[in-house]
């Protein structure tokens, strides 16, 4: 049970947790959310796990470039979605799943430091859609000759 969930349980195990209705029911949302969510994440694991099992015997049999092309995408994608849950386990304090704010400064007043910001802010904003985050401007400075002076944007959305 990840902490989070430790956290809401506990919450809930409070005396006074309906007295409040609308907290309490985003609360059960949340839990239910989550319960759900790992649960179908776990069924898709074992899906692309049987998948790449039955290739593997099939490869036993006979070989096929195909069917072994098949098997390593799968083991691949696998991977990547086990990289991604061992992260956020690690990431499992309450507040680490909430949003951020980023602010990107550039400190000597040049041309090349203007770009450099404006150049991590591009990557930043990328790295939020890529990951299906909201981002929002909070506030920005323009340099003089392009770039940014100062800028800080918003992300939300969950491990942001």
């Amino acid at each position: 049970m990840t902490a989070r969930i430790q956290y809401l349980h506990q919450v809930i195990a409070q005396p006074d947790f309906w007295n409040n209705p609308t907290p309490a029911y985003e609360t059960l949302q949340e839990i239910e959310y989550s319960i759900f969510y790992k649960h179908q994440e776990y069924q898709r694991w074992c899906s692309i796990l049987e998948d790449i099992k039955a290739a593997l015997e099939l490869l036993e049999l006979s070989a096929d470039e195909q069917l072994w092309q098949e098997a390593q995408t799968n083991l691949t994608q696998l991977q990547q979605e086990l990289e991604t849950v061992e992260i956020q386990q690690l990431l499992s304090d309450p507040h680490d799943q909430k949003g951020a704010f980023l602010a990107i400064t550039a400190e000597v007043g040049s041309i090349d430091a203007q770009s450099w910001a404006a150049m991590l802010l591009h990557l930043y904003l990328r790295w939020a859609v890529n990951h299906h985050h909201k981002v929002y401007l909070v506030q920005e400075s323009a340099g003089d000759l392009g770039g940014f002076k100062h800028a800080i944007i918003e992300i939300t959305g969950r491990y942001s």
